[in-house]
């Protein structure tokens, strides 16, 4: 009787797991709803996105791993989550106005699944535009090596929790961009801002 109970909670605890870990690839947009302030007939065509696209999610992650070109090819699985958020807000934001399509999209930016920092591209793209010198070049690398450190070493503390990986990654990217703000004229500073805004949705390596 030990033993099965044993093999049962250990079932349930993988179950459980593996369970949670589906979760994490998806966002919960309950969390956001009351904030947009839908009216009914918004609802209706707000609820039924949530459930196509999460739908759809579920299936093209299913047809990666069934295809054998999902195993530890993170990269794959990315890009379906950057791609399919993508046309899901651009969807929605037909059906919301102006302010609600504000929210949603900064809602999506701040808690989208898989992601740990700015793309390397982008990184270059800052140094390029804003036109810095070495020094500057120098402190700008340093910092973005010490936010990839303080997170990676936050991991524990985060680890298999979406939202205090979010509150960790907020909270280091803001202590980044202080930094920052520190280190650029204040023209490039809104340079800079311009140009990790584009990066709608911050390529962040597996958060969690």
């Amino acid at each position: 009787m030990k033993n099965i109970a044993l093999i049962l909670l250990i079932s349930i605890f993988c179950f459980s797991c593996n369970k949670e870990k589906k979760n994490r690839m998806q966002l919960d947009f309950d969390k956001v709803k009351s904030e947009l302030q839908l009216t009914g007939a918004q609802e209706k065509q707000y609820d039924a996105s949530v459930i196509a696209y999460n739908n759809e999610r579920k299936q093209q992650f299913e047809d990666l791993k069934a295809s054998g070109k999902g195993k530890g090819n993170k990269k794959a699985f990315k890009k379906i989550i950057k791609t399919s958020y993508q046309e899901q807000e651009a969807k929605m934001s037909s059906f919301l106005n102006a302010n609600q399509a504000s929210i949603l999209h900064e809602y999506i930016k701040k808690n989208m699944p898989g992601q740990s920092d700015y793309s390397d591209e982008l990184k270059q793209e800052v140094i390029a535009t804003l036109s810095l010198d070495s020094i500057q070049t120098v402190k700008y690398k340093a910092v973005n090596d010490a936010f990839k450190k303080s997170f990676r070493d936050a991991h524990d503390h985060y680890h298999g929790n979406s939202e205090a990986a979010n509150m960790y990654w907020n909270q280091f990217n803001d202590d980044r961009t202080a930094f920052l703000k520190k280190v650029f004229s204040e023209e490039q500073f809104q340079q800079y801002l311009k140009v990790v805004a584009k990066e709608d949705y911050r390529k962040k390596n597996n958060r969690e």
